[in-house]
């Protein structure tokens, strides 16, 4: 028994970090009414299931954030942050860099005020980039994005005056290039849809501003720069989404449990990690389902998929859309209960563990094939990390299989067992 039970807590990573102390969510109530909290429409956690999935992709995902898991959000706000705070230094350095050449080419009153122009935007991309690097959140991201775009823009139009009484052949052509050269970058970032279109909307209007304002054009040529931006936009755009569209076929592939669409160990353990810092009650129940080799053997790998796919329909179907539910693996099953103390726990364990017993699988010849399910129940403790809950709740789990199998043991059983 202690061996195997040491083979399933060596399953954790060696490199995972401690765990979490609890988990942010929103009080769920008493059990009395659980049949009907599970299905009630929880916006969070109901949309963090319908994203774990593999085959789902549809364009809602790729307009805005609002069907995102927090998980992926988090995620993909760590792969912007990375690219956004190399981009801000990158040019913070190079930018005042190129004032060498301004004195080239320019008459050195013209070089000066542009020197000034470099140097404010230097430290303000340098601002941008100590932002992101002391706070790496979500809101951070999409403060700095747009302001990232928007300083080389104002920029563009402060260096296009400065140099306006200078004859045209005189200015180089990567000026007038800035604008398109800054959409260029834009598609390096995997945004939605609706967060590339605010960024290009504010590159947008200090460009047309100055084109209206400051060029003495006639409409036509006005039109067509005009035109020739959307066109840079618009490539810009179908880049962003197609880097967002591969960023989530990859997250999801290796997120989400193929077989049973539920999410693996290591987002289990991220979302733990990821929890705020509070106090809050959770339990948790470890599922094991009983002789699943004997029925690999008997009758095939494939009945051995259906069986955990039918399973893990039971469990999502049981517990509340708010909990949390992931393959372990093999045959095991971890549900997490924000705000649900031990009683209650073991009352939701046994009803799930009933429930398995109560619906067969059905084989190829109309038999049923009954399944059943060895089931440990804990409750974390005041200042426990999540690696001790579960090691708890697997030693429980294994006490119920050595113990006859089909049945729940939590805390409160294991310790009335040992006293006997």
């Amino acid at each position: 028994m202690t061996n195997k039970k040491q083979n399933t807590i060596n399953k954790f990573d060696n490199n995972v970090e401690p765990i979490v102390k609890s988990f942010d969510t929103e009080d769920q109530g008493n059990t009395a009414s659980a049949s009907d909290e599970r299905r009630k429409s929880s916006k969070d956690s109901a949309l963090f299931n319908s994203y774990f999935t593999l085959d789902r992709h549809v364009l809602s995902d790729l307009l805005s954030t609002k069907l995102h898991s927090d998980d992926f959000i988090a995620t993909r706000t760590s792969y912007i942050t990375i690219r956004l705070w190399f981009m801000c230094m990158f040019f913070a350095l190079s930018v005042p860099i190129f004032s060498g050449f301004d004195f080239v080419f320019f008459p050195n009153a013209e070089a000066l005020e542009l020197l000034v122009a470099r140097i404010v935007l230097s430290l303000l991309l340098f601002s941008l980039a100590y932002l992101l690097k002391i706070r790496a959140q979500v809101t951070t991201v999409r403060f700095v994005m747009p302001l990232a775009f928007l300083a080389p823009m104002i920029f563009y139009v402060a260096s296009m005056m400065i140099v306006s009484d200078l004859p045209k052949d005189e200015i180089p052509s990567i000026f007038a290039m800035l604008p398109y050269f800054i959409l260029a970058m834009l598609g390096l970032f995997p945004l939605t849809i609706s967060g590339g279109v605010i960024v290009i909307v504010g590159i947008l209007v200090p460009f047309i501003s100055y084109e209206v304002f400051f060029i003495q054009q006639s409409i036509w040529l006005l039109v067509n720069s005009v035109w020739l931006f959307l066109l840079f936009a618009g490539i810009s755009l179908w880049l962003q989404v197609g880097q967002l569209s591969m960023l989530m076929k990859l997250y999801r592939e290796s997120t989400v449990d193929p077989l049973t669409k539920l999410i693996n160990r290591r987002v289990l353990l991220r979302l733990a990690q990821r929890s705020n810092e509070g106090q809050q009650v959770y339990s948790l129940i470890m599922f094991d389902l009983d002789r699943f080799k004997r029925i690999n053997d008997n009758y095939g790998h494939a009945v051995g998929d259906k069986v955990l796919v039918n399973v893990a329909k039971i469990i999502q179907e049981e517990l509340r859309t708010t909990d949390i539910v992931a393959r372990f693996g093999g045959e095991e099953f971890v549900a997490v209960l924000p705000n649900i103390e031990l009683s209650d726990a073991k009352n939701i364990a046994n009803r799930v563990a009933l429930s398995i017993s109560r619906q067969p699988v059905i084989l190829a010849n109309n038999t049923e094939l009954k399944i059943t399910s060895s089931v440990g129940v804990t409750q974390r403790k005041p200042g426990e990390i999540l690696d001790e809950t579960l090691k708890r709740a697997d030693d429980l789990l294994y006490f119920a299989k050595n113990n006859g199998r089909d049945q729940v043991i939590c805390d409160d059983d294991f310790n009335q067992a040992i006293q006997a």
